[in-house]
């Protein structure tokens, strides 16, 4: 125990009674020291089972009133007691007992690390299919993934494929970031040491997990570790709620655009990429190519949501930057 540093988990509810279950469950089955572990819960004012079940475990509840799931996660950074923090959604479940032991060892072994995430999300075939197309591509927008800057890897790549260099320590990569090759890192799993995020979460309403992890990265602090596991993210949605997901995601990304460091697509660097993006998705040929090159990996017909939702997503984000930015000329105007 003198050894294991201790850990905060961070879960930000609003609502969550139907998926907290499971998830609070998932941390109290680790075999890592329970003296050693905390749990916040930071609501945002449910109004089900959500607290309830949160003292039934013995939770440290956190209220806030931002109704901002970004800005409740530096709220409960700025709350934890422990040395690393975990951002763990409520919709997360961890899929071993050995996982934290495995998400620790990195930072052991490396002092100078700034944080740890999973390679991968955890593949289930008993899960929807939805969830199980996410984990496969390793990312829920297909931007992401062609912009190549998801932070988890397919089930089709054998090694690690993005643009920054890794080291292969055997259980996990070793990898150092710049501000031109920052993938989507910080959320679902993600530990970082407490005393680092502190160093931007101190106005909670600037928070978004990307740009924390993309400032501590310009500041020098651009050390990360890949461990070889995987993590449960049980979204439970279907496709017509994902893409009504995307598209709010879409329009408070342009409503923030001003506090915003860190951007999905940077027209400076990412016009190339962002044509190519374009140009696949509605064509569908070279998706359709993807979900057949997994599919021959692993039979699982979800590999073929990608061409479908790469045209939805392209169509649908292209909506969102035409009304956006008309609305936004019309108001200066």
């Amino acid at each position: 125990m003198r050894n294991n540093p201790s850990v905060s988990f961070v879960i930000c509810t609003f609502n969550s009674g139907k998926i907290l279950k499971e998830c609070l469950d998932s941390i109290k089955r680790l075999n890592y020291p329970s003296k050693l572990i905390e749990v916040l819960v930071v609501d945002g004012g449910s109004k089900d089972n959500t607290l309830e079940l949160a003292r039934k475990y013995h939770c440290r509840i956190v209220k806030e009133n931002t109704r901002k799931p970004e800005a409740a996660t530096a709220i409960g950074y700025n709350e934890a007691k422990n040395d690393i923090v975990v951002n763990f959604p409520s919709d997360n479940v961890i899929p071993n007992r050995s996982w934290l032991n495995d998400m620790i060892k990195p930072f052991s072994e490396n002092k100078d690390l700034t944080g740890v995430e999973t390679l991968r999300y955890h593949y289930s075939s008993k899960d929807k299919s939805l969830n199980r197309y996410f984990a496969l591509f390793g990312a829920a927008d297909p931007v992401a993934y062609y912009m190549n800057k998801r932070d988890r890897i397919t089930y089709f790549e054998k090694k690690w494929p993005l643009k920054a260099k890794a080291e292969d320590k055997g259980s996990y990569y070793i990898v150092k970031f710049d501000k031109n090759n920052t993938p989507t890192l910080g959320a679902n799993g993600f530990l970082v040491k407490k005393s680092l995020i502190r160093k931007v979460t101190k106005d909670p309403l600037k928070f978004f997990h990307i740009d924390g992890t993309y400032d501590l990265i310009s500041m020098g602090y651009n050390k990360f570790a890949f461990v070889k596991n995987t993590i449960w993210h049980k979204t439970g949605v279907d496709f017509w709620y994902y893409v009504k997901n995307r598209l709010r995601y879409a329009n408070i990304y342009f409503q923030d655009q001003s506090l915003r460091r860190y951007h999905l697509v940077d027209l400076r660097k990412d016009k190339l990429k962002l044509i190519k993006y374009i140009f696949f998705s509605l064509t569908i040929v070279f998706p359709l190519y993807e979900s057949i090159r997994g599919f021959i990996k692993i039979r699982d017909f979800a590999w073929f949501y990608h061409p479908v939702i790469s045209l939805f997503i392209c169509v649908l984000y292209t909506y969102s930057t035409i009304k956006n930015k008309v609305f936004t000329f019309g108001r200066i105007k």
